[in-house]
């Protein structure tokens, strides 16, 4: 008995787990997904080892599910509960695990876990200015417009991390009693046989969730006085005009962030068609490249514009008497002005790469051109010299974002 009892004493607790994650949204167990398939593979592979196992003993399967702060508190403790059953139930089926044995806990925003992800990264923008928000679970404070970059990059690096249901199972594993003979005999006692499940190959860590590279040595130094130029995710968009479309003038535009708050735009406009008729066209080459400021850092938004202008043209309307044509067919037109718009995100959510632009601006045109009479092969009439003054852009655009996601 006293051998026995030792045995149950040397027996000790022990702990494995495996993480799952989930699309922003999602319950279901998606295996395809960030290598859940893997993981669970091999979590799966050395519970039905242990269940195998005469000296194993299961005591508990924990589940413990959250997500990620962008909704509201109601719909991320339902999404959290959901993922919790889901994998609960999917455990059961799988591994014939007992429902009645699984300790299920959810939460709507696990805030521990948040502080962490945010402490352990020092390229969150405003991390010191944001930990006691975190502390305090101001949720609201931080999507204000002065954390707008800051929640970017929750959204991208810290929140998908969020995203998870981690299970936990403990098991013991019970030391075989030594074997004693009946009656008086002398036997000699012996040493107890300790059953230490298989060592598992530690699995290839996964990469992080598009992460930046490790903490600084010195990250607690780290502040909004941080150069964050050299790490700032620079993207570029292609972006074409719907409305010249209409107009049968074909366009493309590149555009590119140059910092923080400054991107350069360049747009080819093209068109070689009539407008069904020689008496109606709108014929053009040319570019009208921008400079732009944006009033936010994420590129979205309002912005002002600086643009020049550059373009060759031949321009008809079957009510007007003339067609004018940039003298010689090489004189372009050119001048300059000022832009104001706004950029919408078609998807600020999901893979956040569409966009909606909106635009308006005037300026200055210097024109030098020819006049013939709009009937084919009109002949020359005069030549004319004008600069005008007025608008010279106007563009509803959709954009699509190139590279990776901030």
């Amino acid at each position: 008995m006293a051998l026995l009892v030792s045995a149950l004493v040397s027996a000790q607790t022990q702990s494995d787990s495996v993480k799952v994650y989930f699309r922003q949204g999602k319950t279901e167990f998606d295996p395809h997904f960030e290598g859940n398939g893997r993981r669970f593979t091999e979590f799966a592979n050395k519970v039905r080892a242990l269940q195998r196992d005469t000296t194993a003993n299961i005591r508990r399967v924990i589940v413990n599910a959250c997500a990620s702060p962008e909704g509201s508190a109601e719909v991320n403790e339902r999404i959290a509960y959901s993922r919790a059953q889901n994998i609960a139930e999917y455990l059961s089926l799988s591994l014939r695990f007992d429902p009645n044995s699984f300790e299920v806990h959810y939460k709507d925003i696990d805030w521990a876990l948040f502080e962490q992800l945010v402490r352990e990264d020092p390229y969150v923008p405003m991390r010191r200015q944001l930990l006691p928000l975190i502390e305090d679970r101001d949720l609201r404070r931080i999507k204000v417009e002065r954390f707008q970059r800051t929640w970017d990059y929750l959204l991208e690096n810290v929140f998908p991390e969020m995203r998870s249901t981690v299970v936990v199972f403990e098991y013991e594993i019970l030391p075989e009693a030594p074997a004693i003979a009946p009656g008086p005999a002398t036997v000699t006692p012996q040493v107890p046989v300790v059953v230490i499940p298989q060592a598992q190959e530690a699995p290839a860590q996964e990469p992080a969730y598009n992460r930046l590279p490790p903490p600084l040595p010195d990250d607690d130094e780290l502040d909004t006085e941080y150069d964050f130029s050299e790490k700032w995710p620079w993207s570029c968009y292609l972006k074409t005009n719907l409305p010249a479309w209409g107009l049968l003038d074909a366009n493309l535009a590149f555009e590119i962030e140059m910092g923080r708050h400054l991107s350069f735009s360049l747009p080819v406009y093209y068109s070689a068609a009539d407008w069904f008729s020689v008496q109606n066209k709108f014929r053009v080459f040319g570019t009208q490249p921008e400079l732009r400021f944006w009033f936010r850092d994420n590129f979205s938004g309002p912005f002002l514009a600086a643009h020049g202008t550059f373009g060759y043209y031949n321009i008809a309307l079957k009510s007007e008497t003339f067609r004018i044509q940039d003298r010689g067919g090489n004189t372009p037109a050119y001048g300059g002005g000022f832009n104001f718009g706004w950029k919408f995100r078609l998807d600020p959510n999901g893979s956040d790469r569409w966009g909606l632009e909106l635009c308006v601006g005037g300026g200055y045109l210097h024109l030098d051109y020819d006049m013939f009479y709009n009937v084919e092969n009109g002949r020359y009439s005069s030549s004319e010299v004008r600069d005008y003054f007025g608008v010279d852009h106007a563009s509803i655009s959709l954009t699509y974002r190139l590279g990776k996601k901030r």
